[in-house]
């Protein structure tokens, strides 16, 4: 990794992560607490911080999860970010959520084609198909990214071809375990991480696909069944 400093964190889920990499070193808190976020996160960017003797003007860029997720979650984080990258005089790089759980999947078993799903309430998921590019360290899918039912879900699972791992917590409907292609322990990556964020965004940075404040937007899909 380039010699960077970036601050992590996702709120677009169940679970709360922080993420701080400092000259190729990732140090992180992470903790399920189901909305409470907004009471939490701030503390946890300060303990990260304080242990690592870092303030946030000594930064690069903050890294913020644009979605999709939670509603609250995902508006928590982009918030956030904003706030804190106006107060300190940060870029920003935004990442999918979706992604970050394919990143997260990498990292464990070097997974090169993967089926990221959260649960979208409603019987719906979020869904998108990924598949590494191994020379540029790069996940191409991003368009693939939707909301669908369960119903089109097994659909698409039908139509798939190859070795595929499915990963996210959408995949604790014991409907779709039933017909995954690849028996894969899902349970390892169930949400996405702050941690994995950044591996994205330093492939981003890199790529100069840095933000301003006002450039950040969250990701959210309408709802098939409204």
């Amino acid at each position: 990794m380039l010699s960077l400093k970036m601050l992590a964190f996702n709120t677009s889920t169940a679970m709360c992560s922080v993420a701080l990499l400092i000259d190729g070193i990732i140090t992180e808190r992470c903790i399920l607490i189901p909305y409470q976020h907004e009471k939490n996160i701030l503390s946890m960017i300060d303990c990260l911080l304080l242990e690592a003797d870092c303030t946030l003007q000594s930064l690069d860029c903050l890294v913020v999860c644009r979605g999709p997720g939670s509603f609250v979650g995902v508006r928590i984080g982009i918030s956030l970010a904003q706030g804190l990258a106006l107060g300190a005089n940060l870029p920003l790089i935004e990442v999918s959520s979706l992604e970050v759980l394919a990143q997260g999947i990498w990292r464990l078993i070097q997974a090169p084609q993967v089926l990221a799903v959260i649960g979208a309430g409603l019987g719906e998921l979020y869904l998108a198909c990924y598949h590494r590019d191994e020379i540029d360290d790069l996940w191409l899918g991003k368009d693939t990214e939707s909301i669908v039912t369960i119903e089109d879900m097994l659909i698409l699972i039908s139509k798939l071809r190859g070795e595929w791992v499915l990963v996210g917590q959408g995949w604790e409907y014991p409907v779709l375990l039933s017909k995954s292609i690849l028996q894969i322990s899902t349970r390892k990556i169930l949400f996405p991480l702050a941690k994995d964020m950044l591996s994205i965004a330093v492939e981003s940075w890199k790529n100069g696909d840095i933000l301003s404040v006002d450039q950040v937007e969250p990701v959210y899909f309408r709802s098939k069944r409204l």
